[in-house]
């Protein structure tokens, strides 16, 4: 299934059970070290390849080359950035869910993946060595952001079920990787049904309002200061967003603006703070952080 084979990597192991009941395949990766820091978070990503295998492949890979995987990737390097080298960073996750619920685990729990990469969340800057990473086969925004189907949700379900119950996480310690670094990551992007998670009572989600669908515009054009401003930014802090607290709508605010609607208000991402996310953010913190 895997023509790619690396060197250093040990050969897929035979299928296990997990506490969860999902059989879990392994397929362990020599990208990780040891952690510094306890678990506090489960981190969801998507792959953004469209070839399951090759995602797979790039995360066991101890030197990745980035000619071999060229045909999967589409580069958008931002302004200002250096031209892409030939060489991708070496990356991982603890594990790969594919679309037909199949669960690879490349790094035991108790390691370090490298998998979130710079960003903070909760106070936490050392995202890896915090956080559990479970990589979600998709082929994302830049291969028209298709539908996680149903099987491949079940079983990402399953898995973090499982993981909180080892670890002692609660609902506020799911996140998407867009979270915890807005400039950077948008994934697993506005398609991912956190809706599921929320109803399963394994993400926390924002309780409906009267106020919600309130498009009634805030701050749109960067600069704006206001009380509105500063009080979305102390509720985001509040739930565990790295946001500025200035009361400015600056390029930062705007970024995780954006991320809190890829997560809360997935039907309009358009990064303008209105009264909808005003109050959700409200309402968000006031679970997570009561007063």
């Amino acid at each position: 299934m895997f023509p790619y084979r690396p060197s250093n990597p040990k050969p897929v192991r035979s299928l296990k059970k997990m506490p969860t009941k999902l059989i879990i395949e392994q397929a362990p990766s020599p990208n990780f070290n040891e952690r510094n820091r306890p678990i506090r978070y489960v981190v969801l990503h998507y792959t953004g390849m469209p070839s399951e295998e090759k995602a797979l492949e790039l995360l066991r890979d101890p030197d990745p080359k980035r000619i071999a995987y060229k045909a999967e990737l589409v580069e958008h390097p931002r302004e200002g950035m250096a031209p892409p080298g030939p060489n991708l960073n070496r990356v991982s996750a603890h594990y790969v869910a594919f679309k037909n619920g199949h669960i690879y685990q490349l790094v035991e729990e108790d390691k370090r993946a490298w998998q979130a990469g710079a960003g903070v969340y909760g106070g936490e800057t050392d995202m890896n060595s915090a956080s559990i990473g479970i990589e979600i086969c998709n082929a994302g925004h830049d291969f028209g952001l298709p539908d996680f189907p149903d099987a491949q949700i079940a079983a990402v379900m399953e898995l973090v079920k499982g993981i909180k119950e080892r670890h002692g996480l609660d609902k506020r310690h799911i996140i998407g990787h867009s979270d915890l670094a807005p400039r950077r990551k948008i994934d697993p992007g506005e398609n991912f049904p956190w809706h599921k998670f929320d109803a399963a009572g394994i993400s926390q989600g924002i309780p409906h309002a009267k106020s919600d669908n309130d498009k009634t515009i805030l701050a749109e054009e960067l600069g704006t200061q206001s009380d509105d401003v500063a009080a979305f930014q102390k509720s985001l802090s509040d739930v565990g967003y790295g946001i500025p607290q200035n009361g400015i709508f600056d390029e930062d605010t705007k970024f995780v603006l954006i991320a809190f609607q890829r997560r809360y208000r997935q039907s309009d991402v358009g990064g303008k703070l209105d009264v909808d996310c005003l109050e959700k953010a409200r309402r968000l913190a006031k679970i997570i952080k009561p007063a």
